[in-house]
């Protein structure tokens, strides 16, 4: 895997960011202290100057827990599949079934609803892109980004480490990780993006823990596929799970939800300096002590 892991930003990210901002988005507030606090709070303008309904429309009530889930997410999903020039999707069909084949969103989150809304992303995010009030957050985000990178330099380096053996030991055909940070994303919601062979965690702040366990799962999603028959037997509801995993309630949100609890044993394995060469055997491991 490519060396020397960094922190970036991308601008079509920070801009979705950006906007939720202005449509009262205020899920930044958590963990983070209250001089960053104070400085997001200070790009919320009164009047933006163009036109915000579009990512109004990202909250939604299919998550109790973080209402902005899957559409924020499958936002950022979106920018991979953009011409950065025309700003037009590039193949549309193939971020299509990037949505329907994503296994931790329910038929109801990506009905026609949402595939019509959709279809307005390109001109919204370009009236962002282009504000001089967008531009002026970018500037300042740009300078953070850079101070992230100094401040986790030795933690970089350590994810690079463990990441490298895990590539080894899961066949994984990643090739480059990159750190995408947004200081305005609420620092409990963490999503991966593959684009290729390079792997993009992206979230709210930089936290080792959580760019391993979303590394995980694309590591460990094909062996909990093969193992579908063997977990559907066990009908129980995981430790510390949230409902919204399960989503609702089929086979499929019994899959998400054990997939979630996995990763996390496998991630607090893997911080124990323990990891496991087989995940085949170790999803067994699993059952057995939850039986």
């Amino acid at each position: 895997m490519e060396k020397r892991m960094l922190i970036h930003n991308i601008p079509e990210i920070s801009a979705i960011y950006f906007a939720m901002l202005q449509c009262g988005y205020d899920y930044y507030t958590f963990e983070k202290n209250a001089d960053l606090i104070e400085t997001i709070k200070s790009f919320r303008v009164a009047q933006t100057g163009y036109d915000i309904s579009f990512f109004l429309a990202v909250k939604q009530e299919t998550c109790e827990v973080y209402p902005y889930w899957p559409r924020a997410a499958a936002l950022e999903t979106a920018t991979f599949f953009f011409n950065r020039t025309s700003m037009q999707f590039r193949d549309f069909s193939a971020y299509r079934n990037s949505i329907m084949s994503a296994d931790n969103i329910s038929d109801v989150e990506r009905n026609q609803d949402f595939w019509k809304w959709i279809k307005a992303f390109p001109s919204a995010l370009a009236c962002i892109l282009n504000s001089n009030t967008f531009k002026s957050y970018l500037d300042w985000e740009n300078k953070w980004i850079e101070h992230q990178n100094l401040t986790f330099e030795n933690e970089l380096e350590n994810i690079q480490r463990i990441l490298d053996i895990c590539v080894r030991n899961y066949d994984s055909p990643v090739q480059k990780v990159s750190v995408i940070l947004n200081p305005i994303k609420c620092v409990y919601s963490a999503d991966y993006h593959m684009n290729g062979n390079q792997f993009f965690f992206c979230s709210g702040a930089f936290r080792m823990e959580s760019v391993i366990h979303e590394f995980l799962h694309h590591v460990i999603h094909p062996s909990v596929r093969e193992s579908k028959e063997i977990i559907l037997k066990y009908r129980i509801r995981y430790p510390d799970i949230d409902d919204s995993y399960y989503l609702s309630g089929d086979e499929q949100g019994r899959i998400n939800a054990f997939e979630e609890y996995l990763v996390r044993c496998l991630t607090k394995s893997i911080f124990a300096e323990f990891i496991p060469s087989n995940l085949r055997l170790f999803i067994d491991e699993i059952l057995r002590d939850l039986s």
